[in-house]
């Protein structure tokens, strides 16, 4: 566990929400601070991509401006020590730890990045990633690469599909991007009480 790093990617403009959606509230408790609570337990060394001071957890703004999600995770990599990188987007309130634990079971000594696959659909935002990616993402993103596809081209990437469709485990994928989905999400913290 000590050779993990948790990042939570807060470095989005949240302009489809119109307003920070780390900061939406879902009984009692932010979005980000639900993220964290789950991360901790997987990843004890935290850190949040993002360029505002956070009271609890250290912060690591980017090197690369302007590069989307991989500006945050190239910025954590450089600055921490550890080989793994569990990565979650801090508008994912539900995210659960036996995804996260299901995708650590696949690292090995040729694995770069462990992807998991929802619905047929890729969630790197969700992934995990290794230190040794490090000058490759460096080249990408001083190239001009920005998607995160076009990164994970270039790298082992072993994808997962998601242990389960049901419950908590579906709920991991879930992301706030409008005013719709944080409804929705109200709702759904309501109905069951967590």
């Amino acid at each position: 566990m000590d050779n993990i790093c948790g990042v939570v990617l807060n470095g989005g403009g949240s302009t489809r929400m119109g307003e920070d959606k780390s900061t939406l509230a879902l009984k009692g408790k932010t979005s980000i601070e639900r993220v964290t609570s789950v991360l901790s337990v997987i990843a004890p060394n935290l850190v949040i991509s993002q360029s505002e001071l956070h009271p609890v957890y250290p912060v690591i703004p980017d090197i690369f401006l302007d590069a989307g999600p991989l500006g945050g995770l190239h910025a954590v990599m450089k600055k921490r020590n550890e080989s793994w990188f569990v990565v979650s987007a801090c508008d994912t309130p539900f995210i659960n730890q036996e995804v996260y634990e299901h995708l650590l079971s696949y690292r090995g000594e040729q694995t770069d990045a462990i992807i998991p696959i929802h619905e047929g659909r890729l969630h790197p935002l969700s992934g995990i990633y290794h230190k040794r990616t490090l000058p490759i993402l460096e080249c990408y993103l001083s190239n001009g690469g920005r998607r995160v596809q076009g990164f994970l081209d270039q790298i082992q990437t072993v994808t997962v599909e998601s242990i389960s469709n049901t419950g908590g485990r579906t709920s991991h994928f879930f992301n706030m991007n409008t005013q719709l989905d944080y409804k929705e999400a109200k709702e759904w913290v309501e109905k069951v009480r967590r």
